[in-house]
């Protein structure tokens, strides 16, 4: 891993002063947001429990009062009523009913109403006025719970709550006959209303509802509708405790509700809370602190990029230098010019540099000339050995009588040592190579009847340079190790053959070839540095390639498709 600068450190020490105050601000955020959620939640609770409360005790009271006056003297009298011979003492009966029930329902705070019905009689009781009343009239209607109905001819344009109670208890199925007596309770949800707005008019509750599934929710009268229904929407599935909270995101913004069920009524008390508005102080500090922590990162990275421009990038400068220098690039100069003391180093390093390169150039030059001194030394081990074969194989000829063959020996060899010896230019394009070659070829067809040879070269490929008699001494290993003692017909091919990344020649022969033992054993002395075996011909032909391409030229030895033994030259492009 990469060793951390000066500016690196300077700006690591910053970062792991400041994240603790971050990391604190965060964990105070995070516990304040706590807290506050927290004891909003209890407060809501607690107001949602006093109206819940309050909602109950004056439900109970009414539903008190009904119970009890079924079994109330004047209840009594009043279902035995057909006793009375009298009229007068009936009509006093009822009017005193009546009077109870007025008295009673006025005493209440909320909207109500109380209706005694005697079913023997058919004649009903309420603190609105008597008279009779059929059967059907309440069948379908009869509740043993508070039950709301929707809006008729009792309270106008209101729904109402409606609860009964009978002797003996209601059963469903009874006919309304069956009963002694039926007290009726109602109450207008108008009183529901007005009680949520005396809540949310005191700032106890947002905006509070009352819920229950499979009917209207009673609202308070100004309610955010829209808020109310997606709401609504969002718990319509849930399944609600008798009292809890949870969060909801309405409109892009993060509500807290709470709801609390009604024993009485069954129906849930719901309020919903915006935290984002509630905790934005919380969040208001929290935004200074981090504009307060933003400031001073900006003044420490001003801070940091001073001491990076007046030190570390001096410093940089001169490594990278160094570090060019190292690869081989000895012209390095640094063109930097810092004002400060830095300058004067800077100097010292490009006079240094000059003076390197000056003495690198020097030894450069020398070891050129050593190379082609090299270069000429190793054609001067190729060049007697052709020579001596050739000049014996005219001596041989003449002596047989053999004109034609020593005069075209003697055209071939002519035209061969042409190029052969222009020592003068190292270099010679392929084609040329490859011209030398047949005719080094065609010499030994003439001493070895039944040769032949083929050679394939791509004509971009032949205005390559390449060293002199590079491939000559391949060509001639092939000959006289491959096909020389070869009872058959011998055949060398010669192909040029164009990589992606480098160029190859190919030199195959039909020969006998070499197990693959022997083969990699002959790749592995080519490849070495020195010459302690004497691989004359192939060791010379691997290090001028190297001298000329680099280290990632050279030969390679393996088995040809032909029979015999397959020699690559390659250099990379």
């Amino acid at each position: 891993m990469a060793r951390f600068n000066l500016h690196n450190k300077i700006n690591l020490i910053l970062i792991c002063m400041l994240l603790p105050l971050i990391g604190l601000n965060i964990y105070s955020y995070s516990i304040g947001n706590s807290v506050s959620r927290n004891e909003i939640e209890k407060s809501a609770q607690t107001n949602l429990a006093l109206l819940i409360h309050q909602l109950d005790a004056t439900t109970e009271q009414l539903s008190t009062f009904a119970l009890t006056l079924n079994r109330d003297s004047s209840v009594r009298t009043f279902i035995n009523s057909t006793y009375f011979q009298n009229p007068y003492d009936k009509y006093f009966i009822v009017s005193n009913l009546e009077e109870k029930l007025k008295l009673f329902s006025s005493s209440m705070n909320w909207n109500n109403a109380f209706t005694v019905y005697a079913p023997r009689l058919k004649e009903k009781v309420s603190n609105s006025g008597s008279g009779p009343f059929e059967a059907g009239t309440i069948d379908s209607r009869l509740e043993s719970d508070w039950t709301l109905h929707p809006a008729d001819s009792n309270y106008g344009n209101d729904s109402y709550f409606l609860r009964h109670f009978s002797e003996p208890s209601i059963s469903p199925g009874n006919p309304v006959a069956s009963y002694h007596v039926i007290t009726e309770v109602s109450f207008a949800s108008s009183n529901l209303v007005k009680m949520l707005d005396q809540f949310k008019n005191g700032d106890n509750i947002n905006d509070p509802l009352l819920y229950r599934t499979g009917f209207q929710p009673i609202t308070n009268a100004s309610p955010d509708q829209t808020l109310t229904n997606i709401l609504l929407s969002e718990i319509h599935n849930r399944n609600l405790e008798a009292s809890g909270s949870m969060s909801l995101q309405m409109k892009g913004n993060k509500y807290l509700v709470n709801y609390e069920r009604s024993d009485t009524l069954g129906w849930y008390l719901i309020d919903y809370v915006p935290l984002d508005e509630i905790l934005a102080p919380i969040k208001k500090s929290s935004q200074i602190f981090f504009a307060s922590v933003g400031i001073l990162v900006l003044i420490g990275f001003s801070l940091s990029f001073m001491i990076y421009k007046n030190v570390q990038a001096p410093i940089l400068k001169l490594v990278n230098a160094v570090r060019s220098m190292m690869r081989g690039d000895y012209s390095t100069q640094i063109r930097y010019r810092p004002n400060n003391e830095f300058h004067f180093l800077i100097q010292q390093f490009n006079a240094m540099a000059k003076q390197i390169k000056a003495l690198i150039e020097q030894e450069y030059a020398s070891k050129i000339r050593l190379q082609e001194a090299t270069l000429k030394q190793l054609q001067s081990q190729i060049d007697p050995h052709f020579l001596y074969n050739s000049l014996n194989f005219i001596r041989n000829s003449v002596k047989m009588g053999d004109e034609d063959a020593a005069v075209s020996m003697s055209l071939n060899l002519g035209a061969y040592y042409r190029n052969a010896t222009r020592l003068e230019k190292p270099n010679t394009p392929l084609s040329e190579e490859i011209a030398l070659i047949r005719n080094y070829l065609e010499i030994h067809k003439l001493r070895k009847h039944g040769m032949s040879y083929e050679t394939d070269m791509p004509e971009r490929m032949e205005r390559l340079e390449i060293p002199r008699l590079l491939i000559q001494p391949v060509v001639e290993n092939a000959i006289v190790h491959g096909i020389d003692h070869f009872t058959k017909p011998g055949l060398i091919r010669i192909r040029g053959e164009e990589g992606e990344d480098q160029f190859r020649i190919c030199i195959e022969d039909n020969g006998p070839g070499m197990p693959k033992q022997q083969i990699e054993a002959l790749n592995r002395k080519i490849s070495r540095a020195n010459n302690d075996e004497q691989l004359c011909g192939l060791w010379n032909v691997a290090q001028r390639l190297k001298l000329q391409h680099g280290g990632h030229a050279g030969v390679l030895c393996e088995h040809s498709e032909l029979g015999g033994l397959k020699v690559t030259l390659h250099w990379p492009k």
